[in-house]
């Protein structure tokens, strides 16, 4: 059986994509509870918008954060957009997600890894992504990018998958979440490859809720993603990110919770770019 910590330490990363499984913690017991997603149909209580957003962030965004496994202090992330440049003759963003395990958790399985995607800045869908990881004694890397002419994802080892023209990865996906209107009691969705599969990706936008952070004190919204065909959100738990309630729609905590607890990512320092 896997150990909780590679479990828990390889879950810290896809808390911040919000785009793959959540892991196991030990939760104190007392975390809020949210409305069944099973049950929410979204647009039935629609009560408001929080606006589309023009702007929501510039290069030189870097967010630092906290991983807790349930009250253990595991490690490091930061979700960035280092700067803007070009890819086949288009403007792009290089977004970026990377997480270290401290080194408390690091003498029983150390986790190095870094996410990149290039992102059309006009268009906002996926050029290109890259991810490395270092878990334990494993070392992986892969990377995708967009083929317009044939409207397919060539991934590292040559493999191709077709998909229904331009599309969001694992991290741009979050990011345009960022810029979307947000129906409080409604939804988004889009389309979203990863793992050489595509499937609608489904925003579920539940409520407004306050959140305190080391960073200050913050009005939120809270999404729940999840995938509309089921695939690695599917019986594997629960993703809630609280975004800020203004035109930043900024990070502030994530959490994943399952039967047994959570593991939280709070927001720690933010540096807003220029």
């Amino acid at each position: 059986m896997e150990p909780v910590a590679a479990r828990t330490t390889r879950g810290l990363v896809a808390l911040l994509v919000a785009g793959a499984l959540a892991f196991p913690g030990a939760g104190r017991g007392d975390e809020p509870e949210l409305p069944d997603s099973a049950n929410f149909t979204p647009g039935s209580g629609v009560r408001d918008t929080l606006a589309a957003s023009a702007e929501p962030f510039r290069a030189g965004e870097s967010l630092r954060f906290n991983v807790q496994y349930g009250m253990i202090h595991a490690g490091t992330a930061w979700l960035e957009v280092p700067e803007t440049t070009a890819w086949n003759a288009h403007r792009v963003w290089r977004l970026v997600a990377r997480a270290e395990s401290n080194s408390f958790f690091s003498r029983f399985y150390r986790v190095r890894i870094r996410i990149e995607s290039l992102w059309d800045q006009e268009a906002r869908f996926s050029w290109h992504y890259f991810e490395d990881r270092h878990e334990g004694g494993h070392v992986s890397n892969d990377s995708m990018t967009y083929e317009p002419d044939s409207s397919r994802m060539r991934y590292k080892n040559g493999q191709t998958f077709g998909v229904p023209g331009p599309v969001q990865d694992a991290l741009s996906s979050f990011y345009l979440t960022r810029f979307e209107a947000l129906p409080i009691g409604g939804r988004v969705a889009f389309e979203y490859h990863a793992s050489r599969k595509t499937a609608v990706m489904e925003v579920l936008v539940l409520r407004r809720e306050q959140v305190k952070t080391p960073a200050g004190r913050f009005d939120c919204v809270v999404i729940e993603p999840l995938l509309k065909a089921g695939g690695i959100f599917k019986n594997n738990g629960r993703l809630r990110i609280w975004l800020t309630d203004d035109q930043r729609r900024m990070p502030v905590k994530m959490e994943s919770k399952v039967a047994i607890g959570s593991v939280k990512v709070v927001l720690q320092e933010v540096k807003t770019g220029g």
